[in-house]
């Protein structure tokens, strides 16, 4: 099963994309590092794979939600959030903003999240464990059933 954490600079953004049930990525300004993140949304996002939001202001995982699209490579959307973002892809969330698992107390309970940090030696922390950063997204973190089970435990509302 694949995981894929996406984070999010702010509280707003991710009530838009709960009440449009879609997520997106920043338009990153370097061609390079966009054909990148296009390479990786092609490769490894598909419909019925997992996902969470990383909230970085809150430092907390909030909002599981079902992939239920490919990103489009070639799609800007302007009129859900203030910037354009890029790759859009449907989701169903099973959450909300109602509940939020600091990154501290994701560290204790989920166990992958664990198993990552220690492969790491806890470099790079929450984010490069969980493949959050910018040059990590779209590449997904395998988990198991049970894992999936305990961040539902944790974030799921529905």
């Amino acid at each position: 099963m694949d995981l894929f954490c996406f984070a999010s600079r702010n509280v707003e953004n991710i009530k838009r994309g709960i009440d449009h049930q879609l997520w997106a990525v920043g338009t990153l300004p370097n061609q390079q590092s966009m054909a990148g993140r296009i390479t990786k949304a092609q490769r490894y996002l598909r419909p019925g794979a997992f996902g969470v939001i990383y909230c970085n202001p809150l430092h907390a995982f909030t909002t599981p939600f079902i992939i239920r699209s490919h990103a489009d490579p070639a799609a800007v959307v302007n009129d859900v959030w203030p910037e354009s973002w890029r790759l859009p892809f449907k989701i169903e969330t099973l959450g909300d903003m109602s509940k939020l698992l600091p990154a501290e107390e994701a560290k204790a309970r989920w166990p992958i999240l664990q198993k990552r940090l220690e492969r790491n030696s806890g470099r790079g922390g929450v984010s490069a464990a969980m493949n959050i950063t910018g040059t990590t997204v779209f590449v997904p973190v395998p988990i198991t059933h049970e894992d999936w089970e305990i961040i539902c435990q944790d974030l799921a509302t529905k």
